[in-house]
């Protein structure tokens, strides 16, 4: 079994990809409307609910990889090791080792997830149909330039404010775990 040099040398070689992941990020995510609306209509996909889900995708995952490879480079080592001694396989190590410290950074990250998919504004207005359509779009459609009920207006960002709040409520011992989780080292 290798040394610690071997597990660095293969840390950093994991660090590779994820900085090419994290470059799918750092450009404003509506520098990819374009592009994408362009490509979604020229498949005849404009409407649908599968660009929006695709969208998502994009803004979202690369943030996640990010986060979760933090959090996986923080399983010990040795824990891996003693696995592998008790004859446990990568997926049975990654199962019940690495999986069960990595649980706030799942949760932290599913938030972030949710958060960013559900403020996402400029596709829903741009890739959905009628039907489609997102609820801070259906939200901005409540408003005109003739009227401004203030009542209803107000009820719809309640409703849409609500499911990431309370989803936050739920988790919100994970989140703290997770946000502190490596803040001291010992």
């Amino acid at each position: 079994v290798g040394g610690p040099a071997d597990d660095d040398t293969a840390r950093g070689l994991a660090r590779k990809p994820a900085v090419l992941i994290l470059f799918a990020r750092i450009p404003p995510v509506i520098s990819y409307l374009v592009p994408l609306s362009m490509l979604f209509q020229w498949l005849g996909l404009l409407g649908p609910l599968w660009p929006q889900i695709i969208i998502h995708l994009v803004v979202t995952v690369p943030i996640v990889i990010w986060i979760m490879i933090g959090y996986f480079e923080t399983t010990p080592m040795e824990l891996e090791e003693a696995a592998v001694i008790d004859g446990a396989g990568r997926w049975q190590i990654f199962r019940h080792v690495a999986l069960p410290i990595a649980k706030p950074g799942i949760v932290v990250a599913m938030i972030l997830s949710v958060i960013f998919s559900w403020n996402n504004f400029v596709f829903g207005i741009v890739l959905a149909g009628r039907e489609t359509r997102t609820l801070p779009v259906a939200v901005y459609n409540m408003i005109s330039f003739d009227q401004l009920s203030w009542g209803p207006l107000a009820a719809a960002a309640l409703i849409v404010t609500l499911p990431v709040l309370v989803l936050t409520l739920f988790a919100q011992r994970q989140i703290v775990a997770g946000l502190t989780a490596g803040a001291v080292k010992g």
